[in-house]
């Protein structure tokens, strides 16, 4: 317990975070639950401690660094196991966070972690995001694998005009990114993952007008 405390204080250090109790006591319950819900549910692949706090908590908390400081509205779309939602939602209680996800066993996971941690601050929200038509949101995150056109075609309806997505993409962004209309503007931030030597490319992309991709 010690190695996975000293890796989960460092981290969010590492990441601005001030690791305080509750925070702390947050994410070993969540690690916890993650664990014994999965062995029913199948949440994630990944079945250590350490890769737990650093492949999923850390690798959302990064998310973070792409979003200015105050009380937005965030949608986490595709959210599974909370990802990248829920540990936003755990260090930014003046985030509003809801949880889009489609699946009846994983949200009923998520319903029991916003009970277990208080997180008044979210809202689990079990459809597809296509059928959400009754929110707006300042800005919608996700590591689902979409395309760059692929989210914006499913889920550029919830974001308000002046709003933008935030996503995780790998080797292919740079083709992503030749594809993309003039209309659509994008900003890459390349990031260090904690406690580690892996890089993350995070883009923010932001629809300039009301014509989305139609091809």
């Amino acid at each position: 317990m010690e190695k996975v405390e000293k890796l989960l204080i460092n981290g969010l250090l590492e990441l601005g975070i001030e690791p305080s109790e509750s925070i702390t006591d947050s994410f070993y319950r969540y690690l916890h639950e993650l664990k014994k819900w999965n062995r029913a549910y199948n949440l994630t692949s990944l079945k250590s401690d350490e890769d737990i706090i650093t492949k999923h908590f850390f690798d959302s908390l990064l998310y973070l660094k792409a979003i200015p400081e105050g009380q937005w509205s965030i949608c986490d779309i595709g959210s599974g196991a909370g990802f990248p939602g829920m540990p936003m939602a755990i260090v930014k209680p003046e985030l509003g966070i809801a949880l889009i996800e489609p699946s009846r066993k994983k949200t009923a996971f998520l319903r029991h972690m916003k009970r277990a941690l208080s997180l008044n601050n979210t809202e689990v929200i079990e459809s597809r995001v296509e059928d959400v038509r009754d929110k707006l949101f300042d800005i919608a995150v996700t590591r689902a694998l979409f395309s760059i056109k692929d989210l914006i075609k499913k889920a550029g309806h919830v974001l308000k005009k002046e709003g933008f997505f935030v996503l995780n993409k790998g080797p292919k962004l740079e083709d992503e990114i030749s594809r993309l209309p003039d209309n659509v503007k994008f900003e890459v931030i390349t990031i260090t993952l904690p406690c580690t030597s892996l890089q993350r490319n995070l883009i923010k992309v932001k629809i300039m007008d009301t014509v989305l991709l139609t091809s």
